[in-house]
């Protein structure tokens, strides 16, 4: 009797809302324009209602060049990067899609996507990854957020890389259940931006050329667990213990 007792706990555990156990596979559009690092590669996303964790697996080819993860989370936004003069450093340029000269690479996101965000992320040219909020500008316009905690750095051939952001830093209340839209562009710290994307797809022609952005990927951040909810999870471990203590 007790052991149908625990299986049905353990049956109603498995029953809450996924949402509880938040994680998504966001692919890449499978692109090998600079090598397939990030176009035959997939991000593993996760989050306890406060950060957000990401595991990069990294496709074909070396990682020698920048992602960079645009995100919209809250209202407004640009719908291009074409006020992006942001040439203060590597990881900037790459968010700006310039050279720090003449040369850029504008980026028109899908209909209904207005960036306010970018996680640049350049664990061999820059070995650094880093959020940045969006702003038009010149050199050092964009204002720097935080750390992503990009591991490893230094090395272009890691099988995986991990990195995070925390939902306030991108506007959003931890443990809402909100949402944030992300797209990801495989681009040089010059700039020079090629067709490799992730969460999303790009057309246009390798180079400094406009490119335009057709998809996009959704993120759900888990909401924080209902009473009723921790408590069912809370009686199922403690009857999985009482059932190995007598076991024991």
């Amino acid at each position: 009797m007790k052991r149908s007792i625990a299986m049905g706990i353990a049956a109603l555990a498995l029953a809450l809302p996924s949402s509880l156990f938040a994680n998504q596979t966001i692919a890449g559009n499978g692109s090998t324009d600079f090598g397939g690092a990030i176009g035959q590669g997939s991000l593993a996303v996760s989050d306890n209602g406060t950060t957000v964790s990401t595991t990069l697996t990294k496709g074909a080819g070396n990682y020698n060049d920048v992602l960079v993860v645009f995100i919209d989370s809250i209202p407004g936004g640009f719908s291009d990067t074409s006020l992006f003069s942001d040439a203060g450093d590597g990881l900037r340029k790459a968010i700006s899609g310039i050279d720090g000269g003449t040369n850029r690479s504008t980026l028109t996101f899908p209909s209904g996507f207005l960036a306010d965000y970018a996680l640049a992320l350049g664990p061999s040219s820059d070995n650094f990854g880093g959020l940045w909020q969006l702003a038009a500008g010149g050199n050092n316009s964009l204002p720097f957020v935080a750390s992503a905690n990009l591991s490893p750095t230094g090395t272009n051939s890691s099988a995986t890389y991990t990195f995070d952001l925390s939902a306030s830093n991108i506007g959003l209340t931890p443990n809402s259940g909100s949402s944030f839209k992300l797209l990801g562009t495989y681009i040089a710290n010059s700039g020079y931006r090629s067709l490799e994307s992730i969460g999303g797809n790009v057309t246009g022609t390798q180079g400094w050329n406009p490119f335009t952005a057709t998809s996009n990927s959704t993120y759900f951040i888990a909401p924080a667990p209902e009473p009723a909810s921790l408590a069912i999870l809370g009686l199922a471990a403690a009857t999985g213990l009482s059932s190995r203590r007598r076991r024991a």
